[in-house]
């Protein structure tokens, strides 16, 4: 399989994953025999790689058994690219924040790190939010404050890191940022 193929093929699980879990959240009346009925059909996959957290949260990370790399290859991208969720996002060439109606709200902000440009731009964004926080900072919080998606800011979270900006305490969900 090519890489593009590769590519292709996870933006669509990824997709695919984040729509049953936005019709699993906006259908609260559904019993658990229904969902487990559901979990035996075609969407089977699906269900055995959404966790609770993030049915709850409506969160949309990676499941467990595509965890981000934080290798050579990108930091915080998953294993056979992920940049097409990201692409989707915003329109080419745009580097700023843009709004985007979504979830809490319509207060979910769409953001372009496909460009050199705009990973400059979401970078120094997150790190003037954190440094606006004063105090060690979770992803979710700067989130909130600059949009994007879990994955783009592990990737930005990670590229302040390499480059000595920031430090970081903790793991999984308690990971806190600070300034170096």
């Amino acid at each position: 399989m090519s890489r593009f193929e590769t590519t292709f093929k996870a933006a669509i699980a990824d997709n695919e994953r984040r729509i049953l879990i936005s019709t699993l959240r906006s259908s609260p009346d559904l019993t658990l025999g229904e969902l487990h009925k559901l979990s035996k059909g075609t969407l089977g996959k699906l269900f055995s790689e959404i966790t609770l957290g993030q049915l709850i949260s409506g969160e949309d990370a990676a499941p467990a058994g595509r965890k981000a790399s934080v290798g050579r290859r990108g930091a915080g991208r998953p294993k056979g690219g992920g940049e097409a969720k990201a692409a989707a996002s915003a329109p080419a060439g745009d580097a700023e924040v843009a709004a985007k109606p979504g979830k809490r709200g319509g207060k979910a902000k769409a953001v372009n790190t496909r460009t050199p440009e705009g990973r400059g731009a979401y970078d120094e964004a997150l790190f003037k939010a954190l440094e606006a926080a004063g105090a060690p900072t979770g992803a979710g919080a700067l989130i909130g404050k600059v949009g994007g998606t879990s994955l783009q800011a592990r990737a930005g979270l990670a590229r302040l890191i390499e480059a000595g900006r920031i430090t970081w305490t903790g793991k999984a969900r308690g990971t806190k940022y600070s300034l170096a």
